[in-house]
């Protein structure tokens, strides 16, 4: 069975999202379900056994955000955020995880395995993705975590792995989870920030044209090699902003990872922000972020190494925390593509 994805309407994933602030809405996200047997294409049953599908659609040509910056390389972030819809689409479609149950990240990663396809050539390219999603901890049919792993393709050639560990978590336990951690980052201070820090950096340092998607701001602090940089929350951006009383998505951790991760690179190696991709992104996620509380990064990187063809990687770690409370670890690579 063949169907775009039901996405809410203002999604910026959603064919013809009618947000202002988009330019052109991605085309439609196409899921093919692939049965293990013959039984599950005739009856459409899903045991709560690993299950496989692929989804297809075109990469961005025209966006707000996915298409901002440089025009280099396809967005990183189209990808890995298409995939973490699709994960939470089939939990609930396909593995009757209801939809009170939010699904909380546990672990997300995303690596470019060959990064020839990613580099834009003005000409329409086309993504494709090979999901296979394993249910675990099954309580009468119902998994609580689901681990999802696409294999990444654009225009035919294998390209990139994306992973997600998800956990649905009950309303009551969510909310129990969340008031315990703002306890705890209550119990100490962060460095305070203007709410519009991040907007006061100049795009380009963070390899953006647009300041509404700049989620870092200039260093609080810099300490022995390690930056601390404050994180705009990005109030009502279409795929940083949280649902309405949810935790800061992984959207946000991923691309602001990646931004401090640039800002850092050119300050110690001098590396260019427009002409540097991220290569590797891993986060394990310690408690759920909540918007209502500054939020820091602090970043560390190792002396540059080479890969294959003699050019510069930076790997950087990026610690995100709210007051004492850390809340996502990430590694980071950046390739210095020039």
């Amino acid at each position: 069975m063949d169907f775009a994805l039901p996405f809410p309407s203002d999604h910026p994933l959603s064919h013809g999202s009618g947000r202002a602030t988009t330019k052109a809405a991605p085309a439609p996200l196409h899921l093919l379900r692939r049965p293990a047997t013959a039984e599950g294409f005739v009856l459409d049953a899903t045991a709560p056994e690993e299950q496989c599908f692929v989804l297809s659609t075109e990469l961005p040509d025209e966006h707000d955000l996915f298409t901002d910056g440089p025009g280099i390389f396809h967005d990183v972030l189209f990808p890995a955020e298409t995939m973490h819809q699709a994960a939470h689409f089939v939990a609930q479609q396909y593995f009757r995880v209801p939809g009170n149950r939010p699904g909380a990240f546990a672990s997300s990663s995303t690596d470019i395995l060959d990064l020839t396809p990613w580099r834009r050539t003005g000409r329409a390219a086309h993504l494709a993705m090979d999901l296979t999603l394993t249910p675990s901890d099954v309580v009468n049919g119902v998994p609580r975590c689901l681990e999802s792993v696409a294999r990444v393709a654009i225009d035919g050639v294998s390209c990139g792995l994306n992973r997600t560990r998800l956990v649905f978590v009950m309303p009551g336990a969510l909310q129990s989870h969340r008031a315990r951690g703002r306890r705890e980052s209550l119990n100490d201070t962060c460095p305070m920030a203007p709410a519009d820090a991040g907007r006061s950096l100049r795009p380009a340092r963070v390899g953006r044209d647009d300041p509404r998607n700049v989620l870092v701001g200039p260093p609080l602090r810099v300490l022995d090699g390690e930056f601390m940089l404050p994180v705009d929350p990005a109030p009502e951006h279409e795929v940083f902003h949280p649902a309405a009383g949810g935790p800061i998505p992984g959207s946000l951790f991923l691309e602001a990872s990646r931004q401090a991760s640039l800002l850092v690179a050119a300050e110690l190696h001098g590396f260019e922000p427009g002409h540097a991709v991220l290569t590797h992104w891993r986060t394990s996620y310690r408690g759920l972020g909540d918007t209502d509380l500054p939020l820091t990064c602090t970043v560390s990187s190792r002396r540059p190494s080479r890969d294959a063809a003699g050019r510069p990687v930076a790997r950087m770690r990026v610690i995100f925390s709210q007051g004492s409370r850390i809340v996502a670890s990430t590694s980071v690579s950046l390739l210095q593509d020039c």
